[in-house]
């Protein structure tokens, strides 16, 4: 049964994947190119945070845009916006000039991942979006990491890497614009109760929190971590794909372990071995960084996943779509902060901090996470399966999440429960990257 859904939405998943090994290469090729710059390692954060910054901000906007011009249109203007701010970096070395551009970029993104997102959830049916969010969570993140493998194709002197990444922003519009399948009529709106998260779940927030923080950094100042070392443009291009795949290999397994057990006591263990594999990176040779990273990733890139489903678990599911994308916000905002923390700590006591300060973050994190497991049971008053997640999407990916739709009656199929917020009442069947 699965075969034909996956013929159906085909065309959206190659779309999807050229865009995001695009989004990869630009991400990984940024802070290098700071390096090089001589810029500093504070002024790398700030890049890396402005980029976060518009991709939350575009999670707000985007969907009155669709509402406004329809997905294809809104698709087609997004993927030039973000071409155009890819190409533009070749233009200039002025860094307000980049600050300004990266800000667009992750507007774009935020964009093309919630247009791509409703086609996906229009399409799935009920019986099967657990097993096709895994395969898009999978595909996602393999697509990313081949965005970092990337690096090796050209110098990074030359702006080769800027064409190329811009080539493929622009040339996923090319299934997604000719696609025959019909456009969805609305996309989800990013509204959500910060209250409402913290108080379904203190450890779910820490856990999107401490996510953010650690994701935020990896992505904005990994690579420029690796050059500072002494490592080759391949051996980070090498070093950033195993840190991502390194995620994409344990998100399962750690969220089967988690269905049998509090999944607290998973997401504080993972925090902590995070931590020890940090310290380890500190005594590391230059040459094991990079193999290393596989088990970094594996601990820091499910968290989100882990705490998106120890939320559902404290939840109603009719309040799920909001809680999860609180999550999904508190990630951003997380994402936003890391970069700047790490680099001005990396502008201090250089390189290595970047390993010191994530380490710490993770070790506090899982301490928080450990006093709270402590102080308060472990029911799960709405207990459902583990599911995969990515943070490279934006709400449309949770609304595809089956746990949203457990929420409606079979005898209400044409009915909004009042509890879902009215901006995504007709969103019950739709989204992906």
């Amino acid at each position: 049964m699965l075969m034909p859904i996956i013929g159906r939405i085909s065309t959206l998943l190659f779309g999807m994947a050229i865009l995001i090994a695009g989004h990869g290469l630009q991400l990984a090729y940024v802070p290098l190119r700071a390096e090089l710059f001589g810029w500093s390692n504070l002024a790398a954060g700030m890049l890396g945070s402005v980029y976060f910054s518009g991709f939350l901000l575009g999670c707000f906007l985007v969907p009155y845009l669709v509402s406004r011009s329809g997905h294809i249109r809104s698709f087609a203007a997004l993927s030039s916006l973000g071409t155009a701010s890819i190409l533009a970096l070749a233009l200039s070395e002025n860094y307000v000039f980049w600050l300004a551009l990266r800000f667009l970029v992750g507007v774009s993104v935020a964009g093309l991942y919630l247009v791509i997102e409703s086609w996906f959830n229009e399409l799935v049916v009920e019986d099967n979006r657990g097993t096709v969010l895994a395969f898009y969570t999978m595909i996602a993140l393999f697509a990313m990491a081949s965005g970092q493998l990337l690096l090796k194709v050209s110098p990074i002197e030359d702006g080769s890497l800027l064409i190329l990444a811009a080539m493929l922003f622009v040339a996923a519009a090319i299934p997604i614009c000719l696609t025959r399948t019909a456009q969805p009529s609305q996309i989800p709106s990013a509204s959500f109760s910060p209250f409402l998260v913290l108080r379904t779940s203190t450890a779910a927030t820490i856990g999107a929190l401490i996510s953010g923080l650690v994701t935020g950094s990896y992505y904005g100042l990994a690579p420029a971590y690796g050059l500072q070392i002494g490592l080759a443009i391949d051996e980070i291009s090498t070093m950033m794909a195993l840190g991502i795949i390194g995620g994409a290999l344990t998100q399962l397994p750690l969220g089967r372990l988690s269905d049998k057990m509090d999944r607290r006591i998973v997401i504080f263990s993972i925090m902590i071995v995070g931590a020890l594999v940090s310290l380890l990176m500190l005594f590391s040779g230059v040459e094991g960084v990079p193999y290393l990273m596989v088990f970094y990733g594996g601990c820091a890139m499910p968290l989100y996943a882990l705490s998106l489903a120890h939320a559902s678990d404290n939840s109603a599911s009719s309040s799920f779509l909001e809680i999860g994308t609180g999550l999904m916000i508190v990630h951003a905002l997380g994402a936003i902060v890391g970069p700047l923390l790490v680099a001005q700590a990396m502008s201090l006591i250089g390189a290595h901090a970047f390993f010191i300060v994530n380490g710490l973050i993770l070790m506090l994190g899982g301490s928080a996470i450990f006093v709270l497991t402590k102080i308060r049971g472990s029911a799960r008053e709405h207990f459902t399966e583990f599911e995969m997640a990515t943070t490279v999407s934006a709400q449309g990916a949770i609304t595809l999440d089956p746990r949203v739709e457990s929420e409606f009656d079979e005898a209400d199929l044409g009915e909004v429960p009042q509890e879902v917020p009215q901006e995504v009442s007709q969103e019950v069947a739709q989204e992906v990257p």
